[in-house]
């Protein structure tokens, strides 16, 4: 999976961006948005094998590419604590956590420096 950051404009740019892949015929695995300065900040994770597509096609569109990443989605057991129990297990791998974040689905988005480790440490989380 690969997580494609973009920064949009105004906040119909949103929809704009979601409509744009929904075009292209890519589906998406999580997404999530957040206010900045001028703009917003949008992430959306997307198959392996779509990325390039879903990439090229927001490029097409005028918008700003900020990262592009492989990560990992994991399913998870929400309780409270869960995403510093897992913050703290990648943490404690030796991997810096880059991105985190709820998808659908009780499943997490896990970016980090190492996700060999990341997925040790979902597993260690989980198990």
């Amino acid at each position: 999976m690969q997580d494609l950051t973009f920064v949009v404009g105004e906040d119909r740019a949103v929809a704009d961006l979601w409509e744009a892949l929904g075009e292209a015929g890519i589906q998406m695995e999580a997404s999530c948005t957040f206010p900045r300065l001028e703009g917003r900040i949008v992430h959306v994770v997307v198959k392996e094998d779509d990325a390039d597509t879903a990439y090229d096609a927001l490029r097409e569109q005028g918008f700003i590419p900020l990262d592009r990443r492989k990560i990992i989605i994991a399913n998870i057991t929400p309780r409270p604590g869960e995403l510093g129990r897992i913050a703290r297990a990648i943490a404690d791998r030796g991997a810096k956590l880059y991105i985190l974040y709820m998808a659908t689905g009780d499943r997490v988005v896990v970016g980090a420096s190492d996700l060999d480790k990341a997925a040790e440490a979902l597993d260690v989380v989980s198990g």
